[in-house]
């Protein structure tokens, strides 16, 4: 006699902690089948689990019910894993992530994290084999009418960050195709991407470099017959370290003390974008005598200046951070620029932290030093945006080059510029 129509419900939770699925066994004519429903994030529950059980019953007892093509087979397996026909883009994201994350750096890490929370907000529970190029178009469209990070005008986000998660996007449906998750890439391709206008980044001729050490001097002086002597730290020093040495943001915020060897005139920088995980910054003979002069003051005001200290401090005495920097740069420019308007000159453009790093890039060709040994003092392996600022800079005919060896000369150098006096 065969057995009694029957119907038991699954559930099947993921690794990610977020997704579950929901699994029906039916047991008719003697045969037991497997049927997946779906996930959570399809509107699948328990309630909607029973509702569709109870139909397909009835539709057996009927003779009427169809063997979907969606049927398993066979007994599910006692992990969480997912049958990669029904996996969702969530999920290959976060797979993905959990392959990248200790790759990268703790800073990278937040722009890729930021990069995700956009693509997650974008249909999560879209199934990875269904994603097309159409899905992709649609997902780019409403990135860029996305709001900017950081900032409160109401501005959208550019086509450069609208591009990030797109990439990011393609990574993890490249490990969804060598899974045979996917039958393709769909996020390849410029034509799934936003055009980005060619960026020329500016960056500060030598006159201008000197103003703005001058006035972070004049600066620190002001606070200092102030009474303020807690303020007047990581102006003048820090603005030579960033121009005149080439480091990023993090890099500078981050030096200590015990960083520093101002006989040899070596900085050592920890960086994870290079593959020894650390280079040594040579150190001009104008930038040795900032820092110098930095220590000295920090020593006479009490200040705790061992190797494990930071560097440069905020009016706290703490580390100093991003925010800080680009705080004091503002307002360092806007000074430049007004004692510069009264002299005539040509007014400083909108600095950044990285318009000096492209401006110690611009001094070191100036200076006649060698491509790869520049890339070297930058930290980069990809040597095209230091060949961009290269070509730039050979251009210029009238450079005052006595100002620029200066800034750049190292103290085993003569003092007088090593170049054919053009200029």
């Amino acid at each position: 006699m065969p057995k009694e129509l029957s119907g038991h419900i699954e559930s099947h939770p993921w690794k990610d902690g977020r997704t579950v699925s929901w699994r029906l066994t039916i047991r008719a004519d003697g045969r037991r089948r497997k049927l997946t429903l779906g996930t959570n994030h399809e509107g699948w529950n328990e309630e909607r689990a029973e509702v569709e059980r109870d139909k397909i019953l009835a539709q057996i007892r009927r003779g009427t019910w169809v063997v979907p093509e969606r049927e398993t087979g066979v007994e599910p397996p006692s992990t969480t894993d997912e049958p990669e026909a029904l996996e969702t883009i969530h999920v290959t994201l976060s797979r993905w992530w959990q392959g990248k994350k200790n790759e990268i750096s703790e800073n990278t890490q937040k722009d890729y994290r930021w990069r995700l929370d956009l693509l997650l907000a974008f249909r999560p529970e879209t199934p990875t084999a269904e994603i097309d190029e159409r899905w992709v178009d649609e997902l780019r469209d409403w990135l860029a009418d996305r709001p900017a990070r950081n900032r409160k005008d109401g501005s959208k986000l550019a086509p450069s960050s609208v591009n990030k998660p797109l990439a990011t996007l393609a990574q993890a449906l490249d490990i969804a195709v060598d899974h045979k998750i996917a039958p393709y890439n769909a996020a390849r391709g410029q034509r799934r991407k936003m055009r980005v206008p060619k960026f020329r980044g500016a960056f500060l001729e030598p006159d201008m470099v000197a103003d703005l050490l001058d006035e972070a001097g004049a600066w620190e002086d002001e606070l200092r017959a102030r009474n303020r002597p807690d303020q007047c730290y990581s102006r003048r020093s820090l603005i030579a370290a960033l121009c005149l040495c080439g480091p990023r943001i993090s890099e500078a915020t981050n030096a200590d003390g015990g960083d520093f060897d101002f006989d040899d005139g070596l900085w050592r920088i920890p960086d994870s974008k290079t593959p020894a995980g650390v280079r040594m910054v040579e150190i001009t003979a104008f930038a040795a005598t900032e820092f110098r002069a930095h220590v000295a003051q920090k020593k006479l005001d009490g200040k705790h200046c061992g190797p494990s200290d930071p560097m440069w401090v905020s009016s706290k005495g703490t580390r100093l951070s991003a925010g800080n920097v680009r705080r004091m740069l503002r307002e360092l420019v806007r000074r430049t620029n007004e004692r510069r308007a009264k002299k005539g000159k040509m007014l400083l453009p909108a600095v950044t932290p990285h318009t000096l790093r492209r401006t110690f890039a611009c001094l070191c060709f100036w200076a006649k030093r060698e491509l790869p040994w520049v890339m070297d003092q930058i930290g980069h392996e990809d040597s095209r945006m230091t060949v961009e600022v290269y070509a730039r800079a050979s251009k210029r005919k009238r450079v005052d080059r006595a100002l620029v060896w200066r800034l750049m000369r190292f103290p085993d150098e003569a003092n007088r510029h090593p170049g054919s006096g053009r200029g």
